[in-house]
């Protein structure tokens, strides 16, 4: 990796840190209001999430997280596997619900995407099959010895 381009990755991630961390801040203490939604599908939508009186508070605490983990480059990988269904809805949320095919929504996604790609190496685990199966009479180090 040459150095302009550990470069330029270290500062979109810090960027997205930022991003998250100012808007978990947001969802916490309600210091700036976002713009209201235009579709009533995307009014019942936001009303829904508020009305449930936890889910705003808890994406707040987990943007808060992850941000601050993503700008000071701990647990990198966790923080952006946190992101992942966030980040969906995000985008889903803007293109499907509210109808806008350009937006920033489109560059959370790609910047998203980017620094999932840069830690596909730590997440290779996640989706790699159980290679060493105990034998049908033995017992797994993880299952219970009933």
């Amino acid at each position: 990796m040459t150095r302009v381009h550990r470069y330029s990755v270290a500062v979109l991630r810090t960027a997205f840190g930022a991003l998250f961390t100012f808007s978990g801040l947001n969802h916490i203490f309600a210091f700036w209001q976002p713009p209201a939604p235009h579709t009533s599908a995307g009014r019942a939508f936001m009303a829904g999430l508020e009305a449930s009186g936890f889910v705003v508070p808890l994406l707040g605490v987990v943007f808060v997280y992850a941000g601050v983990a993503l700008m000071v480059a701990r647990l990198v990988p966790l923080a952006l596997l946190l992101l992942a269904a966030p980040v969906v809805a995000i985008f889903g949320y803007h293109f499907v619900t509210e109808g806008h095919t350009l937006g920033p929504h489109v560059l959370v996604l790609a910047v998203y995407l980017l620094l999932a790609w840069q830690e596909r190496d730590a997440w290779r685990a996640l989706f790699a099959a159980e290679r060493n199966r105990p034998a049908s009479g033995e017992s797994s180090p993880l299952s219970p010895a009933f």
